[in-house]
């Protein structure tokens, strides 16, 4: 039976990288960390960095982007990105090796259809992703100020949803940040507040849900325990039975296998089909 793997590898301002398996096709979700402690990372969740066929790039600030040139000169792998976020690279890959995504236009990678879909955030054209084999639906949603109706959309019916809860406004507000990044993280065009990617979750959730990451948490204005209750708070308003998990800076999470889920059959359907077996 054909399955998706997900790894959150790091989630947090001083790296991001996820990986998605499907098929043929493993790639990364960006690549903010340097190679040897990526490798390292996938050598703890059981899984190899060499065996990476792709990364794909959600904007280009370092912590999402850092390790994206050499991945591809060190290990030949395709780079993924929008023209903006392209241009903006500080280390881009070898020409060679770019290619051009844009949002709402789908990219197959293997058996692994791919969706950039365009997000609020101060950068160059960047994207969240939208992943489905055919089977199961999955998303990475993070580096988002806030998240208008085509975002929404986007994010319908997925099967697994790793979802930015940066910071707990009150700990923004009263934390050491200068006031001018306060007010760029709680824009529009900044990072999700636990109040905020919980709205969001509360319009994405449905019965099929089976998997959700809360991501990029910050490390000075928000909490495991802000982030996790309003994330509950959500699942149980809805009476969901996702699994819950809480991405970390400092170590891989377990990788989830996405199996497809097998429509239960009918009793009566079952009792026919009794009679010819």
């Amino acid at each position: 039976m054909r399955s998706v793997r997900l790894c959150v590898l790091s989630s947090g301002s001083g790296g991001n990288c996820l990986w998605i398996e499907a098929g043929g096709t493993r790639a990364l979700i960006d690549a903010g960390l340097p190679l040897r402690e990526t490798a390292r990372r996938c050598a703890r969740a059981g899984i190899s960095l060499r065996d990476v066929t792709d990364v794909l790039l959600t904007h280009e600030h370092a912590d999402h982007a850092h390790g994206a040139g050499i991945l591809a000169r060190k290990l030949g792998v395709r780079v993924h990105a929008t023209r903006g976020t392209m241009r903006a690279l500080r280390d881009p890959p070898p020409e060679e090796l770019r290619f051009a995504v844009r949002a709402g236009v789908p990219l197959q990678l293997g058996q692994l259809r791919v969706v950039p879909v365009a997000i609020p955030h101060d950068a160059w054209e960047p994207v969240a992703y939208v992943f489905d084999d055919g089977s199961v639906r999955a998303a990475i949603v993070t580096d988002l100020g806030c998240a208008p109706p085509p975002v929404v959309r986007a994010l319908q019916g997925l099967d697994a949803l790793v979802l930015e809860m940066n910071h707990d406004l009150r700990m923004l507000l009263e934390g050491p940040y200068p006031w001018s990044l306060k007010q760029r993280v709680r824009s529009d065009r900044g990072h999700l507040s636990n109040a905020q990617g919980g709205k969001l979750l509360a319009q994405v959730v449905h019965a099929g849900l089976r998997h959700l990451v809360l991501a990029h948490l910050s490390e000075h204005n928000n909490t495991l325990r802000h982030a996790r209750r309003e994330a509950e708070r959500v699942l149980t308003r809805f009476g969901s039975s996702a699994s819950l998990a809480i991405a970390s800076q400092a170590r891989p999470l377990d990788p989830v296998a996405l199996e497809p889920l097998v429509p239960a059959v009918p009793l009566r359907r079952a009792r026919q089909l009794a009679l010819f077996a």
